[in-house]
């Protein structure tokens, strides 16, 4: 019997949950793996030499509005920041260091200080270090500290960067990356920013893996740590919060927590080829989920943290329920499926599109995207959960209650579910997508 046949007859005789269990299994087994089609295309070398051109103009003294003109959209007293870069090594493979190295030094935007934070490295890597006789990079020695956080804490305190980040060993930055990363600054004044980012391979040769990842998304971000590779931070306001040393496993997490979420800004740019081996160790993972708790403890938020089975993301259950333990939300949407569990409405953009319109509901997508809460511009109401303080908004706009509200093919739910959605967040609502809710539409 073929694998398909085989299947429906176990669906045949599991019962209504067993074969949603099988059938969510079997499509896990043969859909989409999240992998893409995916190459990545360096900057042209006519537009790297500008860049050059026009880092090497602020060095210099030349303000960037005058350096940059009318070209680039900045404010109106923009200049051109100083980073503080930071790499701890401890006995390294060469190979990956000075790989590292190298991608930093061939920056197209010169304002930058490297810091080698030395926890114990050998004579060959302080060869290293020497032979690239470059002033912008600094050697520290960290040896008696064990605690990540508590070596970050010590190289930004030194260091004279406006902004800092770190790259650990193996980590490249595309030749542009300093140069986007000061122009986003020069237009936000951002006080934390991220970027997208893909891996590279054992030799550094090919990339692979990219993560196109979303604007800032609390909830993404309760679920999913997005943000910590590359975290671009304003050194003054690292120095007011600083990292912890009980969570020196997840420092960069527990840290944007605990920050301003107003002045946090995506580059939408890969920015860093990530060398990275495997799934998320075991502590990060339970630092992680440490921190959260800690930040909704803090907040007296009523919630219980745990690490998903999918390694990678957290799972949080607010108590009694998201409404009452946050007063902030407004709306929770779930998927929207036909006959066949393939999704047909949930989570829109602001143009009406349908995210994973088609895809089986059990498909998980890029990092599992597809399967993890977040944020929404707007929900399908055959799928929605409501605050019962807009009861009131939800009657104005469907023209029925809320508990009553029976609904027709021909209404234009599609639009009145935005209409809806754009009112609950005019009020200061939240909305967020939740994957593990859904409903079949039946045709």
């Amino acid at each position: 019997m073929s694998p398909i046949g085989t299947i429906r007859n176990k669906i045949t005789s599991a019962g209504a949950k067993g074969a949603e269990q099988i059938r969510a299994a079997a499509v896990r087994a043969t859909a989409k793996t999240g992998r893409i089609s995916y190459s990545y295309e360096e900057p042209r070398e006519d537009v790297l030499r500008m860049q050059e051109t026009l880092s090497e103009r602020m060095r210099e003294g030349e303000s960037p509005a005058s350096v940059l003109g009318s070209s680039f959209y900045l404010r109106e007293d923009a200049r051109a920041p100083l980073f503080s870069i930071f790499m701890a090594v401890r006995e390294p493979d060469l190979r990956l260091f000075k790989a590292t190295l190298t991608s930093v030094l061939a920056q197209t935007y010169g304002e930058y200080e490297l810091y080698i934070l030395d926890s114990g490295i050998s004579d060959q890597v302080r060869d290293v270090i020497a032979w690239y006789r470059e002033n912008r990079l600094h050697y520290l020695d960290v040896s008696g500290d064990t605690n990540t956080a508590g070596v970050l804490n010590r190289a930004a305190s030194q260091a004279g960067g406006d902004y800092i980040f770190r790259l650990e060993c193996g980590d490249l930055l595309t030749r542009d990356a300093l140069f986007e990363m000061a122009l986003a600054i020069m237009q936000t004044d951002a006080e934390i920013l991220y970027t997208d980012e893909d891996r590279r391979d054992a030799r550094g040769k090919h990339f692979l893996d990219p993560w196109f990842k979303p604007d800032f998304s609390l909830d993404y971000l309760y679920a999913v740590d997005y943000i910590s590779k590359v975290l671009i931070v304003r050194r003054s306001l690292f120095l007011a919060l600083r990292f912890r040393e009980d969570y020196g496993e997840a420092p960069e997490y527990d840290f944007v927590l605990r920050a301003p979420k107003s002045g946090i800004h995506h580059i939408a740019r890969i920015l860093c080829h990530v060398h990275q081996k495997g799934s998320v160790p075991a502590e990060v993972m339970e630092a992680r989920r440490r921190a959260l708790e800690d930040y909704f403890r803090v907040r007296k938020i009523r919630a219980s943290v745990r690490v998903s089975r999918t390694a990678g993301s957290l799972e949080t259950d607010f108590l009694p329920d998201i409404f009452t333990s946050r007063r902030t939300v407004g709306v929770v949407g779930g998927k929207v499926l036909d006959e066949k569990h393939r999704i047909i409405g949930g989570m829109q953009d602001e143009h009406g599109n349908v995210l994973f319109e088609g895809w089986d509901e059990a498909e998980e997508g890029p990092r599992q995207i597809a399967q993890t809460v977040q944020n929404a511009w707007a929900v399908d109401v055959r799928c929605m959960k409501i605050r019962a303080e807009l009861q009131s908004v939800y009657a104005e706009i469907f023209g029925s209650s809320y508990e009553g509200h029976v609904m027709h093919s021909t209404d234009d739910l599609d639009a009145l579910s935005r209409k809806f959605c754009v009112r609950v967040r005019e009020m200061g609502y939240a909305i967020i997508w939740d994957p593990s809710m859904k409903r079949i539409v039946r045709s």
